[in-house]
């Protein structure tokens, strides 16, 4: 798709589970190149603060979630 250009730069999806969240970070490098970095997060408050925390260090930007129960609310 030429012409087109990210929106984002660091971004981040979640994948939401009962007791676990599986967070992917993909962050734009000079070079145009991808990094991608993964971790899991338990889904206590301290571990969604860590999780919350590593965002804020990536500078993540825009983050998406993916939950196929109701593990969000």
């Amino acid at each position: 798709m030429e012409g087109l250009s990210p929106l984002y730069r660091r971004v981040a999806g979640i994948d939401v589970h009962r007791m676990l969240h599986v967070v992917t970070v993909l962050i734009e490098q000079p070079d145009g190149s991808i990094a991608k970095h993964s971790r899991e997060f338990g889904g206590f408050k301290r571990d969604c603060r860590a999780l919350a925390q590593w965002l804020v260090e990536l500078q993540v930007q825009l983050v998406v979630m993916e939950s196929t129960g109701i593990y969000w609310k």
